[in-house]
């Protein structure tokens, strides 16, 4: 005897669109580089997070 179908055993997993960016931070700390991220949120507000932070430091 054959068991359930693996869909129905299985959650299905959440739609999601990973998104791999690069930004530069405009101080002389890191003047030249280029910081890289990857996120499946939007990814000027996750690159406003990130800056916001180093300004807060």
């Amino acid at each position: 005897m054959m068991g359930k179908p693996i869909d129905e055993i299985l959650t299905p997993k959440p739609e999601t669109r990973p998104r791999i960016y690069a930004y530069a931070i405009a101080d002389a700390a890191h003047h030249g580089q280029l910081k890289v991220g990857q996120t499946t949120r939007d990814v000027k507000r996750r690159v406003a997070e990130q800056c916001s932070d180093v300004k807060g430091k």
